[in-house]
């Protein structure tokens, strides 16, 4: 656990809890909007209320934990001091209130300045943030697989930004020929498959082996699912522009085997590790990446059925990914990730001296195992009873989600009063 923290390196706890703090906001707050808007999950997800809640998720809860996330592990895993602090703090108060402008105004579809604005904002802190990133980057002096993987992540966080604004405008002021929402699919495999899912492979390389006490394993299949993921998200770039059928095959059955050697790096890392036991942010983790298997089977078959007949099967499709795969791992690593930086910042200057609690009396344990229940229930159930049609089902399990969250919402606020 000490990896997660050196105090030569590490920013400043204050910075990296701002971004915590307001992406649990955010994830608590979707959640909310999901359950008392239940009768809109259904249909096209090209719907105003759909839009605000799915940009809620990816920007406020995904990528808000992953900024934080990275201003901590970053300095820390590669031994390099934060290139500024200052540019970090900037930062977070422009990508919250893009984050804000861009979500109200899909809320209500002003889909013109207030969009743009929006969109402008997420830009440019997010340049704020390459730029800050990358330069700390150049520091590196032991370069590592975890680093590769994230040097990824930011080319295509760059992408996804701009093709975000680039489609914000079209909007408001359409000059893009063709079909819009064939962009937007792009624009979601640019996001889910590249900035997310990069990041997520590289820290999985530090925090699992960490987390499960596994050491001496072979990187090979992560190495080779770097390139193979790379390569065919590439492709589909390319295949945006040539319209080959069989390249998008291609390149997508490449993208697929990509994520299925690193989920065999994963397997890999769990059978070598010594603590056998997996407490519920480890059960949380493990759970997410089995759903990223899944998921990329279905996107397996969906390359060969018509799945436009199937009615609702994009919103059970994302669902699945955003609050299955991402979601749940993202738990499962808050579990293990905020109670020791708590710990280490209010306590470790006592430890020694004084009664101190342990890691695991940071929180309630037994509601842990709890909300993991209520959580993969909604997993389940959410995708299953939208494609039956079935409203009140929908309606249940989108309760069920919000129940899980809130217990683990009040076990990260037990964390933080601790």
């Amino acid at each position: 656990m000490q990896g997660l923290v050196s105090t030569a390196y590490a920013p400043p706890f204050r910075i990296v809890l701002k971004y915590f703090i307001t992406a649990i906001t955010a994830f608590l707050l979707a959640n909310i909007l999901l359950a008392f808007n239940y009768d809109t999950f259904q249909g096209h997800h090209f719907q105003p209320k759909l839009l605000s809640i799915t940009h809620i998720i990816s920007l406020g809860w995904i990528t808000m934990i992953i900024f934080g996330s990275l201003f901590q592990l970053i300095p820390v895993v590669l031994q390099v001091k934060l290139f500024s602090e200052a540019l970090a703090e900037i930062q977070f108060w422009i990508f919250t209130f893009g984050v804000i402008a861009l979500t109200y105004s899909f809320w209500f579809f002003t889909i013109d300045m207030p969009l743009v604005l929006g969109a402008s904002l997420i830009n440019l802190a997010v340049i704020i943030f390459l730029i800050n990133t990358i330069v700390t980057l150049t520091k590196v002096k032991e370069w590592n697989i975890t680093a590769t993987f994230l040097s990824a992540s930011l080319f295509y966080l760059l992408i996804t930004a701009a093709a975000g604004l680039l489609l914000a405008i079209n909007l408001g002021y359409p000059y893009i020929e063709g079909n819009h929402l064939e962009y937007i699919s792009y624009h979601v495999i640019v996001a889910v498959g590249g900035w997310v899912s990069m990041v997520i492979m590289g820290v999985t390389f530090k925090l699992i082996p960490m987390f499960t006490l596994s050491h001496n394993f072979s990187k090979t299949s992560g190495k080779i699912a770097f390139v193979l993921t790379n390569a065919g998200l590439l492709g589909l770039n390319y295949e945006l522009h040539s319209k080959n059928q069989f390249f998008f095959l291609l390149f997508s059955i490449i993208t697929a085997l990509g994520f299925f050697f690193f989920l065999y790096q994963v397997y890999i890392i769990f059978k070598k590790r010594i603590r056998k036991k997996l407490d519920a942010a480890l059960k949380f983790s493990a759970t997410s990446y089995i759903f990223l298997g899944v998921s990329v089977l279905f996107t397996l078959f969906f390359l060969f059925v018509d799945y436009t007949t199937i009615r609702n099967i994009t919103l059970a499709y994302g669902y699945f990914i955003f609050f299955g795969f991402i979601s749940m791992l993202i738990v499962g690593q808050m579990y293990k990730i905020l109670p020791f930086l708590t710990w280490y910042h209010k306590y470790s200057s006592k430890a020694g001296i004084e009664k101190v609690p342990m890691l695991k009396e940071m929180y309630n344990e037994k509601l842990s195992y709890i909300s993991f229940f209520f959580i993969i229930t909604a997993v389940i159930g959410v995708p299953v009873s939208t494609l039956a049609d079935n409203n009140s089902l929908v309606l249940l399990f989108f309760s069920s989600m919000l129940a899980g969250v809130l217990m683990f919402v009040f076990n990260m606020i037990k964390i933080l009063l601790k």
